[in-house]
């Protein structure tokens, strides 16, 4: 099979996935805030974002080694795939231990953390118990095969996982919102998410080791000390990536609590909810393609990874570019549909006595839509080994993040957190991370590549200009209006990107690439 028809598979099977997964997601979702509530949803996020910060303990390994395992997946040089397999599973079974034991340190702090920390006893829970069951839950990923994972996903069979994956999601999605229905018990709703967090794991491993059998061998392969010394280079720079990786996405819910508290959280996270399912959707995208762009590059046919840079370069602006208009458009009235009118968050009622809308969703859409770039470029980034490269962008991420965020939120709100992401991708991701790709790696002319992104960015704010004119212009409500504006917001944008690049070199290998796998 190509490494066309394996990304396509990978990329077809998440897609197809997540959609069930989105869809059984938000029915979730809202049964669970009709359940329990705006704080418990609150608790929710904030935990998961405490815990994220944990998995700095991880300190890149994983990708490390993955981006290791291209090369000898291509020679198919067994002694070699061993020796790093069992580097892995060491080290992932101490980044557990010490992930549970930091966790531990940190139940001291969780007053401190919580603004509203009295709020736990009058919910009757004890705020303790339920930050451990969110740290079992962490470590356990860590200590039941999960490195299995990154194993068949880097020799691009990430469609088998997939196809698993998503069925067990669907499984505990159905399970969590019975147990809502019927106990509203927020304790049994985590014990089901956890125990299905095991079992996934443990069917993956099932997998791998059926697929490959010789990774069992007991053998005496291992990594040099002198690799191994390597990796802890490439680790020390992985870490300030995966910092800043954390940082942006788990910051937000720990500024909210501790200067607006549980309530702000929870109002919040609604609306993340609906930005995070559709990054979830289009991840899979690149998790579908990153294999084959690491096998590609090393090839060294620098001429063909770099028109698969370009390529993909241009699909991530039309995805994001459709999905971010969307947003921006319809972000509000799908608030509205989904959990009804007074969970759409509104910033004052002007004279006429209408609430005026929040711009949370206006500027959610950009972070969106800069948030596919820097994933694009991330993509290229493990893909081609540049750790050490770009060691220090992402502490200018973090401190701009955190400083912006943390001015902004008491006079913005929770706008103020998704302005800080922005603005922290504008002065980093997007500025360093291009330079490093097209300058060391690739070796091709930066400036043309960025004059190439801001063409793509002009049409897309263009598109968004005129579809949110259309849909003024079309006085639909309900169900119907959503579907209709949505319809219009795809065409405008998808056809205006079509229309502007369909001559470029990068589009006739898109169609060409799409008409081969018919064959």
């Amino acid at each position: 099979m190509t490494r066309a028809k394996k990304s396509f598979f990978n990329w077809i099977t998440g897609v197809g996935g997540s959609v069930l997964t989105l869809l059984l997601g938000f029915v979730t979702r809202a049964v669970f805030i009709r359940a329990l509530g705006d704080s418990y949803l609150g608790i929710e996020g904030l935990f998961t974002n405490i815990l994220s910060f944990l998995s700095l303990a991880e300190l890149g390994f994983g990708s490390a080694i993955v981006f290791k395992l291209y090369k000898p997946l291509e020679t198919d040089d067994r002694p070699r795939l061993r020796a790093l397999m069992r580097l892995y599973r060491r080290t992932y079974a101490v980044i557990g231990c010490v992930i549970l034991a930091l966790g531990l340190c940190l139940i001291p702090l969780l007053p401190a953390l919580i603004k509203d920390y009295g709020t736990l006893e009058e919910l009757h829970l004890n705020g303790v118990f339920i930050f451990l069951i969110y740290l079992l839950n962490s470590a356990s990923s860590y200590w039941f095969f999960a490195y299995k994972t990154a194993f068949v996903q880097a020799a691009q069979r990430s469609y088998v996982l997939n196809l698993i994956g998503y069925g067990l999601k669907t499984a505990s999605s159905l399970c969590q919102i019975a147990v809502l229905l019927l106990t509203h018990d927020f304790v049994v709703y985590l014990l089901v998410q956890i125990g299905f967090v095991v079992l996934t794991n443990l069917l993956y491993a099932a997998v791998c080791d059926r697929r490959y059998p010789y990774l069992r061998e007991k053998t005496g392969d291992k990594v040099s000390r002198q690799e191994f010394r390597e990796f802890l280079k490439d680790c020390s720079a992985l870490f300030l990536f995966q910092a800043s990786t954390v940082v942006i996405n788990a910051s937000d819910n720990i500024v909210l609590s501790a200067l607006l508290g549980l309530q702000a959280v929870g109002v919040y996270f609604k609306y993340t909810s609906v930005k995070v399912a559709l990054l979830n959707l289009l991840y899979n995208f690149f998790s579908g393609v990153r294999a084959s762009v690491g096998s590609l590059y090393t090839t060294g046919n620098l001429d063909w990874s770099r028109l698969i840079f370009r390529t993909i370069s241009l699909c991530t602006t039309i995805l994001f570019g459709v999905t971010a208009v969307g947003t921006a458009v319809l972000l509000n009235d799908f608030v509205a549909l989904w959990l009804g009118p007074e969970h759409v968050l509104t910033v004052w009622t002007n004279a006429a006595g209408t609430a005026v809308p929040s711009p949370l969703a206006l500027v959610i859409a950009v972070e969106l839509y800069l948030t596919g770039r820097a994933y694009c470029y991330g993509t290229f980034r493990a893909s081609m080994g540049l750790f050490r490269q770009m060691r220090f962008r992402p502490v200018v991420n973090i401190v701009v993040n955190l400083a912006v965020s943390i001015a902004a939120v008491p006079r913005l709100g929770p706008v103020g957190c998704v302005v800080g992401t922005i603005v922290s991708f504008l002065v980093s991701n997007l500025l360093f991370d291009p330079i490093i790709i097209c300058s060391q790696a690739l070796r091709m002319p930066v400036s043309r590549y960025f004059l190439s992104n801001l063409v793509q960015d002009a049409v897309v704010l263009c598109a968004g200009l005129v579809s949110w004119r259309l849909c003024r212009l079309i006085p639909l409500g309900g169900v119907l209006g959503f579907v209709v504006h949505g319809a219009v917001c795809v065409a405008v944008t998808g056809g205006a990107l079509a229309l502007c690049f369909f001559r470029t070199e990068e589009f006739r290998f898109l169609l060409s690439t799409a008409k081969s796998l018919k064959h």
